[in-house]
């Protein structure tokens, strides 16, 4: 009741301009409050993120507050890290991903509502391409980027990073053995985790490969590195980029036709989904396959690499172990100010 008269107060007595900022000022409390009765644009500003009107998640956006409320509260605290903005409708294609399918999960919205402390930050802007199709029409769709959730004691000590996009299921999943995860032990859980994962690739016929960072890698290896997203931005890419033709999915084929069926995604998922755009039976069959695809990719391939960083004993702050996945996981190195799209050995006969 108090945090209700308090924020009928606020709502009297700001301008338009500072209402937000005032709102957030009741954090978590504020969100739930208002979330039944105050227009969805002023809710995404007050959460800080976009759609949450479905999710009701509240973000910091500065992480000493963040350290600070989960001290407090006695929570750890999930740190995304992304390109563009979260409180932005055409942020990177995997954040977009999260707040469609994953934060509007009621189960998992729970989760990281009552356990956690949430926090985002944009590592860069999100390259944009607008097409005009020459008759009024123009499409509008981001080009490269992807996402990376942290995890991270009250203190700033990093647990965990989960790169890229994982299904329903494996996100809820990943979010609950967090909970239980025992910093003194923490090396051991990773060597596990590691071997886990590593043994589950094998199974579906991966195979270990040394990746060479001599040369710097392009916008095209990247978007490959998250399938569903592909889908999205490889016509896109494919044209934009010259002589570059993304590899073969066959061999994805089978792994997205055997595992599709156990992705599943909650009612308001979808109906937020339905809002984005039409959802055909086989548009939402597509998703699943791909979305099955990358959580497997990500499970055996990415999270597994940082499983063995952290079981060799490797001791980063999250700039250091950001700058780290940006780079060999996301082949999108942050000192590269093109991120890939400007290969240098391609001639566009247009003036630099």
């Amino acid at each position: 009741m108090r945090i209700a008269l308090l924020l009928a107060a606020l709502l009297t007595t700001s301008t338009p301009a500072d209402e937000a900022t005032q709102l957030r000022l009741g954090g978590q409390a504020a969100v739930d409050a208002l979330y039944t009765s105050t227009p969805s644009d002023l809710l995404d500003r007050v959460c800080a993120q976009k759609d949450c009107h479905t999710s009701r998640l509240f973000w910091y956006t500065d992480l000493a507050q963040a350290r600070e409320a989960a001290r407090t509260s006695g929570r750890r605290v999930i740190s995304l890290h992304m390109l563009g903005r979260l409180d932005e409708e055409l942020s990177c294609a995997n954040s977009r991903f999260f707040r469609v399918m994953l934060y509007s999960d009621p189960e998992i919205a729970a989760l990281m509502r009552e356990r956690y402390v949430l926090h985002w930050h944009s590592v860069r802007p999100v390259p944009r391409v607008t097409i005009d199709m020459g008759d009024g029409r123009t499409i509008q769709q981001t080009i490269t980027g992807n996402s990376v959730h942290y995890l991270l004691d009250a203190d700033g000590t990093l647990l965990d990073a989960l790169p890229g996009l994982h299904s329903p299921a494996a996100f809820r999943a990943q979010l609950e053995e967090w909970l239980a995860l025992d910093r003194a032990r923490l090396r051991e859980y990773h060597a596990a985790r590691a071997q886990k994962a590593l043994k589950r690739g094998l199974s579906y016929g991966f195979e270990q490969v040394r990746e060479s960072s001599v040369r710097r890698p392009t916008a095209q290896e990247a978007t490959m590195r998250a399938r569903s997203k592909a889908r999205v931005e490889r016509p896109l890419l494919s044209q934009l980029t010259i002589g570059l033709r993304p590899p073969a999915p066959e061999r994805w084929t089978a792994l997205a036709e055997e595992q599709g069926e156990s992705v599943q995604f909650s009612k308001p998922s979808i109906e937020l989904m339905q809002r984005k755009q039409p959802l055909t039976p086989e548009t939402l069959d597509n998703l699943r396959r791909s979305v099955a695809v990358e959580t497997i990719f990500n499970d055996v391939s990415l999270h597994r690499r940082v499983h063995e960083w952290f079981a060799a004993g490797e001791e980063y702050d999250l700039v250091s172990l950001n700058e780290r996945i940006y780079a060999e996981l996301f082949l999108s190195p942050t000192d590269d100010p093109w991120l890939g799209l400007d290969p240098q050995s391609a001639f566009a006969a247009l003036p630099r």
